[in-house]
């Protein structure tokens, strides 16, 4: 009878000894899963930074273009939809009616944009995500159907289809001190910015003058990208670039710009000739694309997707080429 009983006291023991185990693993497991972040953003869902400023009427969001309104969710019954927008204005710093949308300052054309979500969102980022232009069929052709083509296992390529041919860095003004352009001064300077050797990358050859020196690309700052290309970078270097974007010269009071009007953009400028080394790690003169060889577009686009730019000619005559010499 003791026997029975100690056999009965022993499996309580054990049945209470398994039920405090159970209770401090799905404590732990409750505390693992409240610290984990979770993100704003679907997964595997495109979000589409468009670079917006006076292009829309801002009071009347009825007339807005059906791709910018569809992305913003503006379609009924459209919860299942390809991808998302993320909008900012640039025209009130209070965010008030109609611009009750984020804020980002009016710098340096698209780059401003593109920079501004980037360093809000670093630590938060999309999974893939599409820069483009407020116009963006100016200069690509269907961007957002071509972005969506894109393979799973490519990080950066631009969706446009106008080539860049022997780009050279000439401007008007030259740095008293050094005698560079200053084009030249402002990109060496941000490539700086990201850890890099700005004359070793703009000019392996060392072409004097330097401004001579070649950038092959496809043209206009419209690109794919996904968020483990951005994340190369540390978040200090993009706070760097971001906030060097604010400031009202790049490299001297030679080049200040004034937000929103005529002149040379020096920040942009440079930097939409800088897109391709910085997220593509793509040497600074890329070759043109041509079948059958690696620098091929369809090596991009998954094969089955008949809007991808591999469905167009597949060679250069595809791309319009304008040659900056």
């Amino acid at each position: 009878m003791n026997r029975i009983k100690n056999i009965s006291l022993f499996l309580n023991f054990i049945g209470i000894l398994f039920i405090l185990n159970l209770y401090k693993s799905q404590r732990i497991s409750l505390i693992i899963n409240s610290n984990e972040k979770i993100s704003r953003w679907k997964k595997d869902r495109l979000v589409i930074i468009p670079a917006i400023y006076k292009e829309i009427d801002w009071i009347n969001s009825t007339q807005w273009p059906l791709w910018l309104r569809y992305g913003l969710d503006f379609i009924p019954n459209n919860r299942n939809r390809s991808y998302d927008i993320y909008l900012y204005q640039r025209l009130d710093s209070n965010s008030n009616s109609p611009y009750n949308w984020s804020y980002c300052k009016n710098v340096h054309e698209e780059a401003g944009v593109y920079l501004k979500f980037i360093y809000d969102f670093y630590h938060d980022l999309p999974d893939k995500m599409l820069f483009i232009h407020a116009n963006p069929f100016k200069h690509a052709y269907a961007p957002i159907e071509v972005a969506q083509c894109i393979r799973g296992d490519v990080f950066y390529t631009s969706i446009n289809y106008f080539w860049v041919q022997d780009h050279i860095w000439l401007s008007e003004l030259r740095d008293p001190i050094n005698n560079n352009t200053l084009m030249y001064n402002c990109a060496k300077y941000i490539l700086s910015l990201f850890g890099y050797d700005g004359d070793s990358q703009l000019n392996p050859y060392n072409i004097q003058p330097k401004e001579l020196s070649l950038i092959s690309t496809r043209c206009c700052a419209q690109f794919y990208v996904r968020k483990e290309r951005i994340l190369h970078y540390t978040y200090e270097q993009w706070s760097s670039i971001y906030n060097a974007s604010l400031q009202p010269y790049c490299t001297s009071p030679l080049d200040q710009e004034i937000p929103g009007k005529l002149g040379k953009k020096w920040f942009g400028g440079s930097l939409e000739f800088l897109w391709h080394i910085i997220l593509g790690l793509h040497p600074t003169f890329m070759l043109p694309p041509k079948e059958n060889t690696t620098t091929d577009i369809c090596h991009s686009f998954r094969s089955s997707c008949n809007k991808s730019l591999c469905q167009k000619k597949n060679n250069t005559s595809h791309f319009l080429f304008m040659n900056s010499k």
